[in-house]
């Protein structure tokens, strides 16, 4: 889910308490993505937000890699540092402790910033999709899987032969910019958002609760479009939805 209901748990206790209350069922298993680690190591008060992730979550969901043919979902939070050194640094400092002081460590000892070249880079390919179509730039995100065809100058995209990862991802970030406006500027929170979407559909997660902004694009709806044989997870953008379909579900 979004980083922001995450927060919404820490900022109302009887919100925590009755998501908590369903989410013991032995039914429903919660990811906590890399997408919520990018947001949550700029945010504040992250010692309440580590008991939270720790009492709701089941499952942490690792960067995701830039390509493979499956997404693999992990019990052990370490598995959210993106960087390989300090995650094999961090086993041995978080030795015997628990789950809430593991998270706690890794909030403190991680920073995020976006690559200077992000918000180029974004713009670049907004404008990109904007003069030359979705198919056009498609052909250029994927371009090293382009092959040419038999008595024909025309190379060809053959989709069924990409790995998944590398598909998903960078649909979603296609998709994205299909979306934006020609003035629109870019938003670093987006690299986070647009994890959360991408690790929602490789982990084959039914549902999925969305910051308004990507539920009124059909951001997810859009991706899934694109994929053969895709999964769509349930959308929401409210907790009141979310908490009646599992407790409906539970029964």
């Amino acid at each position: 889910m979004d980083t922001n209901y995450w927060i919404a748990l820490k900022k109302n206790p009887d919100l925590f308490k009755e998501f908590y209350e369903v989410c013991s069922s032995d039914s429903v298993e919660v990811y906590v993505s890399y997408g919520n680690f990018i947001d949550l190591v700029k945010a504040e008060e992250q010692d309440i937000m580590s008991k939270i992730i720790a009492a709701i979550a089941d499952y942490c969901l690792p960067p995701t890699p830039t390509n493979g043919n499956e997404y693999r979902i992990s019990d052990n939070p370490l598995s959210l540092i993106p960087d390989d050194d300090f995650r094999r640094f961090a086993v041995k400092q978080t030795q015997g402790i628990g789950v809430v002081e593991t998270l706690q460590y890794i909030f403190r000892s991680s920073n995020w910033e976006p690559v200077d070249a992000f918000e180029d880079g974004i713009e670049e390919y907004r404008d990109l999709i904007q003069e030359y179509g979705y198919e056009n730039l498609k052909g250029l995100a994927f371009k090293d899987h382009l092959e040419s065809q038999e008595d024909s100058e025309k190379l060809v995209l053959h989709q069924h032969k990409l790995d998944i990862v590398e598909y998903v991802k960078g649909e979603i970030y296609l998709q994205r910019f299909q979306v934006m406006d020609s003035n629109e500027k870019p938003d670093a929170n987006d690299i986070a958002d647009l994890e959360i979407c991408t690790q929602a559909l490789l982990s084959d997660c039914n549902m999925l609760l969305l910051e308004s902004k990507w539920v009124n694009l059909e951001l997810i709806d859009r991706v899934v479009e694109n994929i053969e044989d895709g999964i769509k997870p349930e959308i929401y953008d409210d907790f009141e939805s979310v908490i009646s379909e599992l407790k409906a579900e539970s029964k």
